[in-house]
């Protein structure tokens, strides 16, 4: 019966994780569940879990197979129908707007199908005869999720799409349903010995412990995400492995602590805050192991990541894992799914705080570092302070806790806001001391904050003077070479505008960074323009380029919303006659969105009449396939559409009009004429919500040259012929 189970909830733990990572994603393009709107979606769906996992664990299960099976299948069943209710419940999201919007339509679609999800482990449990053994069952459930998270990054969402890998989830689901109700009743016949009952509650600080661990654990994660994105970049692919990293460790930690028992509970909670904190210290060699692999086997960044990542964790994840086995074995009164049911109760209950906490408050207060430093205190403080079973010797910890504080190293953010990872391929020597000298030498560090949704650094140079702007390491914006192409998006779009002696009252520019387009737009005749930023932390690391934006944030022409541009856009609201979209890189998961055909029709569907839409398109690190594509899709819902060549090899813009064409005369000519465009994009696939293409191949040309190679396109396309 154990193994019949075990693979049950190995199946459900990959159909659920797909689940959640598709779900998040639909909720973030239909409804702009961007930024804080994201944590809370994500609360929304923990919390859920948490609630179905306590009344699962309530409720007596006279049929255990049937109940768990039922389950699976109503879950799979809202797989199925999730883009229907979507559709129904996304204009509510628009009417209401912002975040109250995006958070209704979460409690609508997420809150179900997580009640059902969380009440599948307490359901499962009730065939058992003890807690324990509830513990391999998280164990092959969480193992699942592994699965899950690995499959849908590097297989299923490539190749299937959103809407093909919502499918694959919910057969996983349906099939774990079904296997259990065909299971033979003999391996599900009811225990001869008397059972525990599933009343009662587990003592207070049994659940304290399980829901620090909850909270400590999901805290902890949102840490090592945003690590893992300064150190191997903000990709789909990075994402994913942080998250199997983190989930295979509590995986074993689990199934460690079903046999070390409860006794193992207050050291593995003191060990959770001890090992978080040790592997800060690790946090000062990445950069140099990364380059260590790399000089080994090259182009093994994300292989790179996923093993300094399993180091800087230290283990924390396995402690966490171990503190939810010891909990489900500290109270032989309840049954195994009550005991499944609460502990996994708290357990969520613990994440949905400690990621609210950690996302909303503690990184852009404390930084990433001071989330482990107070994160690690509480844990350990409280496995002292708590009366739980295990370990006699309550005063160490802290001790260890207090040595283990003083002597980690500080964070060294500059070793990171220089984006190592997307200049690596061009190192030649490999050694720590050619690391140190291209993170440290030649510039200073004027400003680093850890930001809600990415680390936004502004550094200069001390040869030139030059200076940069990067969010998690990735350059955005700069008083040098990307000058031209910053006063150029916000210029000729404006300059068209005029020459065809219409007003330009209002300009919409998505993504501020520097803040110079949006000046341009001012400086070159508008008379109003708004400026659409996700990250709070960039509108405060612009102030840094007041000599070169003009000091926008203090012009009374100048309006900047601290938003998600899908949603604004999506939203019922004002036309616009110019709108510039200038966010970061195609590449980047949470800005691949807006480079999707969905993206563009939404923003022509804002513009005013004889309107101009002007996007920027980077040609370095961008397969020649995913440039023809996104000038394809682009040109599909912009039929007139002209390229210029801001820095030749480097960017262009694409400047699209519903009416009329480029006056000649500008500050640069165009290097493209829509039928060369036409030709150039010939045959190209579209980039989609639904098959985001881009988001997963161009990742992987990060470190490739290929800006000479998107510039042969552009000039074969242009000798062609006008």
């Amino acid at each position: 019966m154990l193994s019949h189970l075990l693979l049950f909830l190995a199946l459900s733990g990959a159909a659920a994780l797909t689940c959640e990572t598709v779900w998040l994603r639909r909720l973030a393009l239909s409804t702009g569940s961007a930024g804080v709107a994201a944590t809370l979606t994500l609360a929304v769906y923990m919390a859920g879990l948490g609630i179905g996992g306590v009344v699962g664990g309530r409720r007596t299960w006279s049929r255990p197979p049937v109940g768990y099976g039922v389950l699976e299948l109503l879950a799979a069943g809202w797989a199925l129908a999730f883009p229907l209710l979507l559709s129904v419940c996304a204009p509510i999201a628009l009417s209401l707007g912002g975040l109250a919007g995006a958070s209704v339509v979460a409690v609508l679609l997420l809150l179900p199908p997580a009640l059902l999800h969380g009440a599948t482990l307490p359901a499962a449990a009730a065939a058992l005869e003890r807690p324990a053994d509830a513990a391999l069952l998280y164990a092959a459930n969480t193992a699942g999720a592994v699965l899950g998270t690995l499959l849908a990054a590097f297989l299923f969402m490539p190749t299937l799409g959103v809407r093909g890998t919502e499918l694959v989830a919910a057969g996983l689901g349906a099939t774990a349903g079904g296997l259990a109700l065909a299971a033979r009743p003999a391996a599900w016949e009811a225990p001869t010995t008397k059972r525990p009952g599933a009343s009662g509650w587990m003592p207070p600080a049994i659940l304290a412990a399980a829901a620090l661990a909850g909270g400590a654990a999901m805290a902890l994660e949102v840490v090592w995400a945003r690590l893992a994105s300064l150190l191997v970049g903000g990709s789909v692919y990075g994402m994913a492995i942080v998250l199997a990293v983190f989930l295979s460790g509590v995986s074993l930690g689990a199934a460690w602590g079903r046999r070390a028992g409860v006794r193992a509970l207050r050291p593995a909670l003191s060990a959770l805050g001890l090992l978080a904190i040790a592997g800060t210290a690790a946090w000062r060699l990445l950069p140099h192991g990364l380059a260590a692999i790399w000089s080994v086997v090259p182009d093994s960044l994300l292989p790179a990541g996923a093993l300094l990542l399993a180091v800087a964790m230290a283990g924390a994840p396995i402690a966490s894992g171990a503190v939810f086995s010891a909990c489900l074995q500290s109270d032989h009164r309840l049954s195994a799914e009550a005991a499944a049911g609460q502990v996994l109760g708290a357990n969520t209950l613990g994440s949905v705080i400690g990621v609210t906490l950690a996302g909303l408050w503690g990184m852009p207060v404390l930084g990433i570092r001071g989330v482990v430093l107070l994160t690690g205190s509480i844990c350990v403080l409280s496995a002292a302070a708590l009366p739980l079973p295990g370990g006699k010797r309550r005063w160490l910890a802290p001790v260890v806790l207090l040595a283990a504080v003083v002597l980690t190293p500080r964070w060294q953010p500059e070793l990171y806001a220089v984006g190592l990872y997307n200049r690596i391929g061009e190192f030649v020597d490999f050694s720590p001391r050619a690391v140190e000298t291209f993170a440290r030498e030649g510039w200073t560090l004027q400003h680093y904050v850890d930001g809600r949704t990415a680390s936004v650094a502004v550094g200069q140079s001390t040869r030139t003077d030059n200076r940069w702007l990067s969010l998690n390491g990735k350059v955005d914006a700069s008083t040098g070479a990307d000058m031209a192409t910053q006063q150029l998006s916000g210029s000729l779009p404006v300059s068209i505008r005029t020459a065809q002696g219409q007003p330009v009252e209002e300009v919409l520019v998505v993504g501020l960074a520097s803040g110079v387009t949006a000046a341009e737009t001012l400086r070159a005749g508008a008379e109003h323009v708004t400026v659409i930023e996700l990250e709070p932390a960039v509108v405060e690391a612009s102030t840094y380029f007041s000599h070169v934006n003009g000091d926008l944030l203090r012009d009374p022409r100048a309006t900047v919303w601290v938003e998600d541009a899908r949603a604004v856009l999506a939203r019922p609201g004002p036309s616009f006659p110019i709108i510039i979209s200038e966010p970061s890189n195609p590449w980047l998961t949470g800005v691949s969105n807006l480079f999707t055909l969905e993206y563009w029709q939404s923003a022509q569907r804002r513009l005013a009449p004889g309107g101009v839409f002007c996007q920027w398109v980077q040609l370095y690190s961008l397969p020649p396939q995913a440039f023809r594509s996104l000038v394809a899709t682009f040109t599909t819902v912009f039929p007139e559409t002209w390229l210029y060549e801001t820095i030749p090899g480097a960017d262009a813009i694409l400047i699209g009009m519903t009416d009329g064409s480029p006056p000649p005369g500008l500050a640069l000519e165009p290097t493209l004429s829509p039928r060369q465009l036409r030709a150039l994009s010939a045959g190209a696939r579209l980039n989609t919500d639904d098959h985001p293409w881009i988001e997963f191949e161009a990742p992987r040309w990060v470190n490739r040259a290929t800006g000479q190679l998107n510039q042969r396109l552009i000039e074969q396309a242009r000798t062609a012929g006008p």
